[in-house]
Formats: C-alpha cells, structure tokens, sequence
C-alpha cells in the first residue's frame, strides 16, 4: 500500500475525516491537473527527487534549482489568477459530465422544476463541493447535490442512500382553473404540493403531503389537496375562525393556538362546524405557539 494512501485511511479512521474532506480532495486533485499537470504529474516527482539528491551531494546549487522551479510555478498561478469560476465549472463539466449526470439519473438537460432551464454543473458558493443546478438561477432554485465517490465508496453509500436524497420535482398535471403546472417537491421539512413555477416576488401556494401516499398521488389528489386550509367556520365562543388544515402528519382542525388532529377513519369531506367544535374539546387537543414561562419561585417573604 502507498504511504499516502496509508497515512490518508490513517487520518480519517483516527480524527473521523467525513466525506467533505474527500470532496475536497477530488476537487483539488482535479484543478491540478487540469491548469497544474508538470507538477501534479508523477515524472515531476521523479525528477524532483533526483535534482534534490544532487543538491544534497553538492553537485547542483539549491539556488538556481529553487529559481527555475519557481519562476515556471509562478507563471502558471499568474494565470490560473485570471480563470472565472465559470470557467472552471465548464471544464469539470466537460471531463466528468457524464459521470455527474448519470449518477442522478437525468436523460436529458432539462431542468425538472421550471422546465425552462438547463441543468450544469457547478461549484459550491464556498468550495466545499459539486452540485447540479438549473442555470435560470436566481429565478429558479432547483439543485441536485451530487458527490463524487470511488467505486468501492459509492458501493457504502448506496446501501444507506434515502429515496428522498434522490427525488425530484415530479409534473403530476395543470389545474383546470388557471392552467398553472401543479408539482410534487420534497423540502427541508417534508413533500408538499406546489401550485405554480418558482417565483420570488409572489411566492406558490404549497400544501404539506404525508410520505406514505406520495406514490399514488394522483393529480385529482393533489387539487384536492390544494383546497386547504379550509374555513369551516367562526367558533360559537367568541367568533374566532375555525378551519382545517394540513400537515406532513395528516389533517388538523385548527382554532387559534389549538389544533386536533383527525383520525385516519375520519372522512375529512364530512366535517363540519358543529364536528370540529366537539374535536376542540377532546383529549387529544395541543397548544401551538410560544409557551408561556412561570414566574420563578422566590420563597416567602416574612415582613416584620
């Protein structure tokens, strides 16, 4: 086994070295060799070695040595200096494309989230890695994290490999109504329904979707699932509105800071006002919003 690749499992087994570090590695292994081949070139070590053996026999001057190694390296960082990110972007993309776009399953370029876009190849904004993204970006913010791993590595990952990691916004259809595109997408906090493209001014309407029905979903299902939150109505107390809503968790019905959650045998088509107020008052009722501390017990006070 090479030393460097001794001292690298050595490393990583003993300060637990994540997949971040080999991100970093690929990427800077890959810039090497693409602006710095003479030096990241195996024949360049040789030689190398060689030239510091004479300087340690005294047959060659350090000096001159050191000179003409780093007038050639300064040349080549001169202009490296002036490559846009973009630039580099396209070269990894031209070298590895193939492998980055089939590792996520895409036949074609086109972006699945704005259907306008082509998806490239990209460097985080911090350097710590590679995605794919649409290039409509900022106006569309779909991206695909991708990472490149050696073959017995990618072996590991796909044994953990979640179904969610490798989802993607799904077309189930356009609402009758306003000829919108309705999309399933997977978040940070879950799937949900999206009414419409991406857009900053005026943000779509989303709806949360529980995971176990995200295989049937049907595009009747979804405008369905587009009519919450309901208004059922104003609560007989004090006129407040009482309406239901849904969540990654199921449907709720929902009454100021109070929420109660519906059974799975609950047809929520037939809830009414009357039904919901009764809901309201069962056991299985939770408070949402901040809680609201105690005041600290200070003991009791004796005047004299």
């Amino acid at each position: 086994m090479p030393v460097c690749h001794y001292l690298f499992n050595f490393f990583r087994i003993k300060f637990y070295i994540n997949d971040l570090f080999h991100s970093l590695q690929f990427q800077a292994s890959t810039f090497l060799s693409l602006y710095f081949s003479e030096i990241s070139d195996h024949s360049f070590t040789v030689n190398m070695e060689n030239e510091l053996d004479k300087v340690s026999f005294g047959k060659t001057e350090w000096k001159s040595l050191l000179k003409d190694y780093w007038t050639k390296f300064k040349n080549d960082c001169d202009l490296v200096s002036d490559i846009s990110p973009r630039e580099l972007e396209n070269k990894l993309e031209k070298k590895f494309g193939h492998v980055l776009f089939n590792q996520i399953g895409v036949n074609n370029r086109a972006c699945p989230s704005c259907l306008k876009g082509t998806m490239v190849f990209k460097i985080s904004k911090f350097g710590s890695g590679y995605f794919i993204g649409c290039d409509q970006h900022p106006k569309c913010k779909y991206t695909f994290q991708s990472i490149i791993l050696s073959e017995e590595e990618e072996e590991e990952e796909n044994d953990d490999l979640k179904p969610d990691n490798c989802f993607q916004p799904k077309l189930l259809g356009q609402s009758p109504s306003t000829k919108e595109n309705i999309f399933l997408k997977n978040g940070p906090y879950g799937y949900y329904i999206q009414l419409g493209d991406d857009r900053k001014e005026c943000p779509p309407k989303r709806v949360p979707v529980e995971e176990k029905v995200i295989e049937s979903l049907t595009l009747e299902d979804a405008m369905d699932f587009l009519r919450y939150p309901i208004l059922l109505g104003d609560h007989p107390k004090d006129a407040a509105p009482v309406s239901m809503v849904r969540s990654k968790r199921g449907v709720f019905i929902k009454y100021r800071n109070a929420m109660a959650k519906l059974s799975k045998k609950t047809n929520p088509k037939s809830i009414t006002l009357e039904a919901a107020v009764e809901l309201l008052k069962g056991k299985n009722v939770k408070m949402s919003g901040p809680r609201v501390s105690k005041p600290e017990y200070k003991g009791i006070v004796l005047k004299s």
